[in-house]
């Protein structure tokens, strides 16, 4: 809102995400860019969320991926209408990526835990354990052309080993962001154990040199992967790139 004599604020691509109906023109929302305090909330908050979600068993988060499951399923159509409004692809394909999805959460429920149990090995001829620890927090950087699969396929294992989970999602799917947001809400995962932020570039480079940033996750083009591949390279950071072509 603007009162008299106050210069109206200027959105662009330079200020703000800005979500368009590809197939009408229509805008659908704009976002503006996090700051440096929304950045630094969303770490602090973070960082709490993953100090308490490591101590719960992985019996419990098990359930809770469920719980994520049948809340997906709650606001299926919903999401559905959200990411062809946003990028466009025909409902149908909206529909099976929302079903999809929601099926993921099931099987991690299932089989996600025999993944995770310790393992014995020998070490030396003595005999040892492999364990599989949280990590911490993981930044997630995630394109708009599945812009919930390609979320859940990371966030669902992520949480289930017991770390964290922050998006940055592409910002020309912010209305998807914030539903699948609000999907975790719904199934009662806990705060800072599941967030997003939108972030531009300079805010994704301060959160990838920030210590409660554990790992990065990047689905992108051949470019932004290099840019980040080499940032998180210089924080000594464990760093997965998925690349197409541009």
């Amino acid at each position: 809102m603007t009162h008299k004599g106050d210069t109206p604020m200027t959105i662009t691509p330079a200020t703000h995400a800005i979500s368009i109906n590809p197939a009408t023109g229509e805008q659908l929302s704009v976002l503006p860019w996090a700051g440096a305090d929304d950045i630094e909330n969303a770490l602090q908050l973070a960082a709490a969320g993953f100090r308490d979600w490591r101590e719960t068993n992985i019996d419990y988060r098990a359930e809770k991926l469920r719980d994520i499951g049948k809340a997906l399923r709650a606001r299926s159509e919903e999401m559905a209408q959200m990411i062809t409004r946003e990028m466009g692809k025909p409902i149908n394909q909206a529909r099976a990526e929302v079903a999809k999805s929601a099926n993921l959460c099931d099987w991690y429920a299932e089989h996600g835990p025999a993944m995770l149990k310790a393992e014995p090995t020998l070490v030396e001829n003595q005999q040892a354990v492999i364990e599989y620890r949280p990590l911490g927090t993981i930044l997630a950087i995630m394109p708009w052309n599945f812009p919930l699969w390609q979320v859940m396929r990371g966030a669902v294992p992520i949480i289930l080993a017991g770390n964290g989970y922050l998006l940055k999602h592409a910002p020309n799917v912010m209305g998807c962001a914030q539903l699948i947001a609000q999907v975790f809400k719904d199934a009662g995962i806990p705060q800072g154990v599941y967030g997003w932020l939108n972030a531009d570039n300079d805010g994704v480079s301060q959160m990838i040199k920030d210590s409660r940033i554990a790992a990065v996750t990047v689905t992108g083009s051949v470019r932004a992967g290099a840019a980040i591949g080499a940032q998180a390279g210089a924080a000594l950071k464990k760093c997965v790139l998925e690349l197409g072509g541009s």
